[in-house]
């Protein structure tokens, strides 16, 4: 996403905030505008069903992590989590690409654990696929919105509107009203199960505003520095508001 975001293919991407953070790091004419979801992402931590690991500490070994591809946020969040659990050995990651594929790695043993959202992964354990270990839940929102410093600069009042609709949007969207039609929604399109849908609904909390909060973001920066992700910034060379 952030290639295609530095290339010019997108205008505009929703990414997981610590990706996006850690992308604007690597490529400086990209800014953070908005945030789409204030919750935190929990990210779920999975090893095969018949791993030894009990614990998430059981990882501080030196353990293979599947990430989805170089620089995503399955990538930060393992090195952010080998940080905050202070282990002595930090991971390896294994390139095995999206939920299938990382499922398919541990199975195999070519990854020891790998992380996804919580609720996606529900149905796989259900299956007995994976087993999960435990959930890492960082503290700042859980997507954000990025473009280019010169796209923002250029689309200020059109991307004013979008986020006034995408609120308008969000604020229906999550209208106790239409809670059946949501949950119908969410599992026509993600494969949850009602439950996980309800479930999902409950932790969700989108920012109808697409305001940012500089102070979560300083947190993201101070947390990725502290994991090596990357080297200091300042929040004004990450955020650029329209």
């Amino acid at each position: 996403m952030i290639k295609r975001l530095a290339s010019g293919e997108l205008d505009i991407a929703i990414c997981v905030t610590e990706g996006l953070v850690a992308g604007i790091a690597g490529n400086r004419d990209l800014r953070l505008f908005g945030t789409y979801v204030d919750s935190a992402l929990p990210w779920a931590i999975s090893v095969a069903a018949d791993a030894k690991h009990s614990s998430i500490d059981d990882l501080a070994f030196g353990a293979r992590f599947g990430i989805s591809r170089a620089g995503s946020g399955s990538e930060v969040m393992a090195k952010y989590t080998a940080s905050a659990f202070e282990w002595k050995t930090p991971p390896t990651m294994v390139v095995l690409g999206d939920v299938h594929g990382l499922v398919k790695g541990v199975q195999e043993g070519d990854a020891d654990a790998f992380m996804w959202e919580r609720t996606t992964m529900q149905r796989h354990y259900a299956a007995n696929e994976v087993r999960y270990l435990g959930t890492v839940r960082p503290p700042w929102p859980a997507f954000s919105l990025g473009a280019s410093a010169q796209f923002v600069r250029a689309n200020g009042d059109r991307i004013r509107s979008l986020l006034a609709a995408m609120g308008r949007v969000e604020r229906a969207f999550m209208d106790s009203a239409w809670a059946d039609q949501r949950t119908q929604y969410v599992c026509s399109q993600l494969g949850y199960s009602p439950d996980d849908a309800q479930q999902w609904a409950a932790y969700v909390r989108f920012n109808e505003s697409g305001s940012v909060d500089e102070s979560k973001i300083q947190a993201v920066v101070d947390a990725l520095v502290r994991a090596g992700v990357m080297d200091q910034l300042q929040v004004s060379e990450i955020v650029q508001l329209p």
